[in-house]
Parts: structure tokens; C-alpha cells; sequence
């Protein structure tokens, strides 16, 4: 009987031998001084720290089943399907444990996210539930930190929609939902936080259920992102210059031009820090992205008190009131400044040197020319002239659509898009009474345009925000604290060069045009083009009339020929439609296959 057992006992140590070589890995390292006592305080940072985001009431997420099931909509069977990166197992980085750095059972980055204006907690997303990738390549599963999320978020967002309105609606539903909201209530009392009314279930819903279907509704999909696309430029200027102005949900303008989530490695360092180059200032980047992750900053004027009035008394008015969290975004931003870009791992086939080598020089005469290459470091010619204040800049080149041949939509239509000035005209006004209008190119002095650019408008909200925190109590004593040998002023302008990485300069405009920035760790990128249309490096590198006219999306498994996702998933990419279109970007499509193999294995390395 032991001879008879021995082949059965051979297949089952393979298995297991097998289980025990399948890891979840980092792809990412971090800079040394992120480490204390063996524990990544950046990567804590990174992934823990709240930003001010309220999609719906924390209690209300917490016991809402999926429309159509039982199942509870935040537990993670009902949230895998939605791609974002799972938390549920551990990952490692050279072999060391990391502790966990998501609440149980929920995706990177979800979090629970008290209010600063009513006290209250809410479910928010961080930068980290979008901005981190994962795929698989055989057994194995990839973390690539800062990088993209394949997730569905739209989807994500309407079945929320459809679970709060099927349990309004369901008696049935409705009731469980009221006798779990209560039980949830009662056993997790967060005595810091402003009292929840155990009872009022319902209550709590409507309001979830009016806010969201109002967020869905004003945001309008034309061309629908699918996975690993947003269209979050649209929906943030529908939600500021409509919601949070107080105009009709009517006035909200459709989206057109979804874009790859950005990757965020060594964007500190770069001489600005959006798809469009339209902000150079990583705070006000981030309160951007917060108004667009269910943030707020209240912009909704009085028509019948003269601007200066409401100026002058906005201290006790709810005028500018706003959710944003400026000094966890500067601890969030800080933290990502010493995030490094994702290397080819030692588990994938490995590059060939000869064909890296002969890469690099086909990199250096068909893309440094726009994406400098940061790989052998950063050179004196490659950093920006000294701002006022002696800071220095990586270069990054601004492309403008009929240049370099790629889809217009997200230039056009947002680039160009005007809103009612309002109150932040007045703002304006009195902040940079010379500027220039950046759709004119004509001073408009004191008299700002009734109708004005509406991403300037944006970084116009954005630095309301930076403003008034910098002039609260709170922010004044942390200065005292982190500066305590320089006069409290002095203190004061020292920590906010700190928050702005320097950069105290205000940008030179171009809204039109798209950012063309250094390319390392851009093989854990794809899908490429801004607005994700071509599927990987080696279809990049075709003429675009012979890329794929579309392809699927949502599958997580890694392309390690071609540098990308697989073609899989169930949402397809249709890359004939204006806002996904593939064309442009003839860079190296003229080379030759040997040339082209050289290539993309440079860029593979990078």
C-alpha cells in the first residue's frame, strides 16, 4: 500500500511545491530614508492617509447589499469585480512580509475618510485606490505602486447608484438594510466622530442616494472609459464650475476624452505635474484630483452681495468652505516623491543586453527628443532655468494634438471649455491683476472676462483652497514647529515652499497641449497614447494604420512580448471612435523590425 500511495504523494508535493514559488510582489522600491525599524513609513503614508474624498456615509457603505443580491455591496466578492488592486493577500519585496496597508477586505485605497466640515465618515477613495496597478504573469501577481488601476470605475459608480435605489425601493431590501444599519451603528460607535443616528437608516440612504445619482447623472459618459481609463478632467470642472457653483445639473457638459490614469513616479521632480501642463504645483494638483474624487470646495455665490463683500466676510459665510485635507495631501505627495519607477523583474524572461544597447542610440535619434531620458540621470541641459527661488526642474516637452497627430478630444474639449467666471474672477482679479487671458492672449487688468477658460478656473479653485488653509491656526503652528528658528512669517513661507515642492512660479498656460514626459518604467504603462488607445509597446511602434482598430480590456494577465495587457477583459476598447482614436505618434514606426525589436527592448528596460 506505501509502494501504491508514492505516485499519488509525488503529484501532491508538485502541487504544493508549486503554491509555494506562486508570490505577490512590490515592483516598485522605495528610497532608504522611507525605512525605520524595518517598517516603509512612505508606503504606510501612501496608502493610509485620508485626502478628503465623501462619496456616501461609511455606515450607509457598510450594510448596503448589491442590487439584486444579498450580497453586501463593500464586501470584496462584490468588489473584485471592479478591478481595483486587491488587497487580499500579502505582498513581498525581496522576500520581506509588508504589513497590510488596506482596511480588511476592501481594495487598496479605500478608506475610511472623516469630514473636516461636519465630522462625519465617509467612504473615500485615496490617490492610491486609482493610481495602483496589478497584473499577473504566470503564477505570479504584480503591485506596480503609482501606477494605473485597471479598474472600472464608472461601473463601480452606477452599480453603487443601482444598489441605493433598489433598496429605497424593495421593502424587503430596505429592511434588512435598516435592522444591519442599526446593529452596525450600535457595535461601532465612533465616539470621535459626529453621533450617527442608529435609527435613521433610511434617512442616511436618501441622502447617499441623491448625491450619487446627481454625481452619475451630471457626469454623462459620450465616450465610456471602461477600465483603466477616466474621464476625471470632465467630471471634475461638471462638479466645480456646476454642482459646487449651485447651477442646474442641466448645465453639466457630457465627457468625451477618457484618459490613462497617469503614472506618478518621479513627478515631483518635473517641471509640471498634469496630463495637460496646465499646473506645475503637486498640492493644487491634488485638491484637483480630490474635486474629482468626491471632494468639494463651495464656489456657490451670493448674485445679491457685491464679490468684494463676500470676499471680505467669507470667514463666516460657508463661501469657500472646503473638504480637501492639505497637509495629509503634502504627507501623501512627500511620500510618492521617494516612490521608484517599476524595473523589469528578475522572474520575467530576461532582456537581451545586445538588444538594449543597440535601443538606447534608437531611443536617443526617435524619442529623447520629447522624452528625455532620465535612465544615466538627469544633466545640466535637462533641467529647466532656476525659478525665483533657485529651484531647478526636469524638462518636459508640451506637444500640441496636430503635432504630434493624436486624438484631439481631450485638448479640444477641455482645453478650450469656458465657465461663468463668478467669484473666482474676482480672485483672479486680485491675485494677478496683469494676467493675461489664455484664450485671448490679451491683459485683462482688473476686468477679468465674464466667460472664462475653465481648467484656469480650476487652478484658480485650487489655490483658494491652499490659501485659506495656509492661513489657518493649525497651519501656522505646524510652521512654528517644523521652522522654529525662523520668524513666524518667514516660518510660515518656508513650509509652504514645502507643500509646493518649490514651486512657487506661477505656470505658463498650455492648455492645448499634452505632456510628454521621461518614459521610466513605462513597459508597466499600457495601454498607451494619453487616452489608452493602443494596447501595447510593440503596437505603439507600428504605423497606426496597422495598430488594432480595438481590443478588450479588464484582463490582468501581463503581455511580456509586446509590453502591455493581454487583449482579454469584457469592455472593448473601440479605437475608431473620436476620443479613442489610435492614430499619431509616429515616433520609430518607420524603423525597421530589427531596429523596432531594439527598441522596445530599450524601453522594456527603462
Amino acid at each position: 500500500m506505501k509502494v501504491s500511495y508514492m505516485p499519488l504523494l509525488a503529484v501532491l508535493l508538485l502541487v504544493c511545491s508549486g503554491a509555494v514559488k506562486s508570490e505577490s510582489l512590490w515592483l516598485n522600491t522605495w528610497d532608504e530614508s522611507c525605512y525605520s525599524d524595518g517598517v516603509n513609513n512612505c508606503r504606510d503614508d501612501w496608502y493610509k492617509t485620508e485626502q478628503g474624498s465623501h462619496l456616501i456615509k461609511w455606515e450607509v457603505f457598510q450594510t448596503i447589499e448589491r442590487a439584486g443580491s444579498e450580497v453586501l455591496f463593500s464586501s470584496s466578492e462584490s468588489l473584485a469585480q471592479y478591478g481595483f488592486a486587491s488587497a487580499d493577500s500579502s505582498y513581498s519585496n525581496s522576500g520581506n512580509q509588508e504589513s497590510d496597508y488596506a482596511l480588511e477586505g476592501l481594495p487598496f485605497g479605500f478608506l475610511k475618510d472623516k469630514s473636516r466640515l461636519n465630522n462625519r465618515n465617509y467612504l473615500g477613495l485615496s490617490c492610491s485606490a486609482c493610481h495602483t496597478g496589478e497584473f499577473v504573469y504566470g503564477d505570479d501577481r504584480y503591485l506596480v505602486e503609482g501606477g494605473q488601476t485597471n479598474a472600472n470605475t464608472p461601473q463601480f459608480l452606477l452599480d453603487m447608484v443601482s444598489a441605493l435605489q433598489e433598496t429605497l425601493n424593495d421593502p424587503a431590501k430596505l429592511s434588512r438594510f435598516k435592522s444591519r444599519f442599526f446593529w452596525y451603528v450600535v457595535r461601532n460607535r465612533d465616539f470621535q466622530a459626529w453621533p450617527v443616528a442608529a435609527s435613521a437608516g433610511k434617512a442616511y440612504l436618501k441622502s447617499a442616494e441623491e448625491y450619487l445619482s446627481g454625481f452619475t447623472g451630471r457626469n454623462n459618459y459620450v465616450v465610456e472609459s471602461g477600465p483603466g481609463r477616466l474621464d476625471a478632467i470632465g467630471s471634475i470642472l461638471n462638479e466645480l464650475h456646476v454642482h459646487q457653483a449651485g447651477k442646474d445639473d442641466e448645465a453639466a457638459v457630457d465627457l468625451t476624452a477618457p484618459v490613462s490614469y497617469p503614472f506618478l513616479w518621479g513627478v515631483s521632480e518635473l517641471e509640471c505635474v498634469q496630463t495637460n501642463c496646465v499646473s506645475n504645483n503637486p498640492i493644487e494638483r491634488n485638491i484637483g484630483e480630490v474635486l474629482g474624487v468626491f471632494g468639494s470646495v463651495n464656489i456657490d455665490e451670493d448674485e445679491n452681495v457685491p464679490d468684494i463683500i463676500e470676499l471680505a466676510f467669507r470667514a463666516i459665510t460657508p463661501l469657500f468652505d472646503y473638504t480637501p485635507k492639505v497637509d495629509n495631501l503634502n504627507v501623501i505627495e512627500t511620500a510618492l516623491s521617494k516612490l521608484n519607477s517599476p524595473k523589469w523583474p528578475n522572474s520575467f524572461p530576461p532582456l537581451d543586453p545586445q538588444l538594449v544597447n543597440n535601443g538606447r542610440a534608437l531611443y536617443a535619434d526617435n524619442c529623447s527628443a520629447c522624452h528625455i531620458d532620465t535612465s544615466d540621470g538627469v544633466d545640466d541641459s535637462e533641467l529647466t532655468q532656476a525659478n525665483s527661488i533657485g529651484r531647478r526642474y526636469t524638462k518636459v516637452t508640451r506637444v500640441l494634438p496636430e503635432d504630434v497627430g493624436t486624438d484631439e478630444a481631450f485638448s479640444a474639449d477641455y482645453g478650450l471649455r469656458e465657465e461663468t467666471t463668478g467669484i473666482l474672477g474676482s480672485v483672479l482679479a486680485n491675485a494677478a491683476p496683469d494676467s493675461v487671458d489664455p484664450n485671448t492672449g490679451i491683459p485683462f487688468g482688473e476686468q477679468v472676462p465674464e466667460n472664462f477658460n475653465a481648467l484656469a478656473l480650476l487652478g484658480i479653485s485650487t489655490q483658494v483652497v491652499t490659501n485659506a488653509h495656509y492661513e489657518t491656526l493649525g497651519f501656522k503652528a505646524k510652521a512654528r514647529s517644523a521652522y522654529p528658528d525662523l520668524p513666524v512669517d518667514d516660518a510660515i513661507e518656508a513650509l509652504i515652499i514645502d507643500y509646493s515642492a518649490g514651486q512657487v512660479d506661477r505656470p505658463e498656460l498650455s492648455v492645448t497641449s499634452y505632456r510628454a514626459r521621461p518614459l521610466d518604467g513605462v513597459a508597466f504603462t499600457g495601454p498607451y497614447l494619453h487616452n489608452g488607445s493602443v494596447r501595447t509597446l510593440r503596437d505603439l511602434l507600428k504605423a497606426p494604420s496597422d495598430r488594432p482598430n480595438g481590443f478588450y480590456v479588464g484582463a490582468r494577465e501581463y503581455d511580456v512580448d509586446g509590453a502591455g495587457f493581454v487583449d482579454g477583459g469584457d469592455f472593448y476598447v473601440d479605437a475608431t471612435l473620436r476620443g479613442n482614436r489610435k492614430e499619431g505618434h509616429y515616433y520609430g514606426t518607420a524603423l525597421s523590425q530589427i531596429d523596432k525589436e531594439a527598441l522596445l527592448e530599450y524601453l522594456k528596460s527603462l
